[in-house]
């Protein structure tokens, strides 16, 4: 026959595992939130140095080639040699 005392300590026993995994919970819902706001951020960085690239680095890059490209052909051309 169960005693009251030994239910009590059933009631109180559960208690404290609904509060650990209430507790598991919140951490694991606090750390997932810092997962995607890590991500988030990180996403707004790298469309960032996207847009700097193809709006700054690669028209400066394509000049710089045709120019070269350019300075390579006056070489060759027969304008310089009449």
């Amino acid at each position: 026959m169960v005693t009251l005392r030994s239910k009590l300590l059933l009631i109180a026993d559960n208690m404290k595992k609904y509060a650990r995994n209430m507790l598991y919970d919140k951490l694991h819902r606090g750390g997932v939130l810092v997962c995607i706001g890590l991500t988030l951020y990180g996403s707004v960085l790298l469309g960032d140095h996207f847009y700097k690239y193809f709006k700054y680095v690669k028209p400066q890059i394509d000049a710089a080639k045709k120019a070269a490209e350019k300075e390579l052909l006056a070489e060759g051309s027969s304008e310089r040699l009449v």
